[in-house]
């Protein structure tokens, strides 16, 4: 009966570890090009602090072909997907940009010691969870994005929120 009650518990954790994100994740692009996804992750020290030197970190998870086998963006990937960030010290936090959503101020701060990107979806304050970039193939290969759609958590309610924002032509 016991292996039973430990085998029934096991059992019903399974789902929740093999879907849960790391803790160093930040968040992460979806495409509507295939299963492929850029991930976006802090680098943290052995203290859990954000290391400034070199906070976040972003690579290739591709599904579409490799098995979710991690991949290193390529200098043209980074024309997309790259990022700046830089530590704010009168806030004591980073200010973070992505090409993909220049237009989208973000910061990187710890809640509850879980490292979070803060950006405002509806006018409202939420932690990134998901950008979705929907693009068609334009000339010579180049994707031209028609629109992105942002997907996070307002910080005050809990409550998923998203916004989508289509590109003008």
């Amino acid at each position: 009966m016991k292996k039973l009650v430990i085998s029934l518990f096991i059992f019903m954790l399974l789902p929740i570890c093999a879907f849960s994100q790391p803790i160093d994740r930040l968040f992460i692009i979806e495409r509507s090009k295939n299963a492929n996804i850029v991930c976006y992750d802090v680098n943290l020290d052995s203290q859990g602090q954000i290391v400034k030197e070199d906070p976040v970190k972003a690579y290739w998870l591709l599904y579409a072909e490799k098995n979710g086998e991690m991949e290193k963006l390529s200098i043209f990937d980074k024309k997309a997907y790259g990022f700046k960030v830089e530590y704010n010290e009168q806030n004591k936090n980073y200010d973070f940009s992505l090409k993909a959503v220049e237009d989208k101020q973000m910061t990187i701060d710890m809640y509850a010691n879980i490292p979070k990107v803060t950006i405002q979806i509806n006018d409202k304050k939420c932690f990134l969870e998901k950008v979705y970039i929907s693009s068609k193939d334009g000339a010579f290969g180049i994707p031209k994005v028609s629109f992105y759609t942002l997907y996070g958590e307002d910080v005050l309610t809990g409550n998923k929120v998203e916004q989508k924002i289509v590109l003008k032509k």
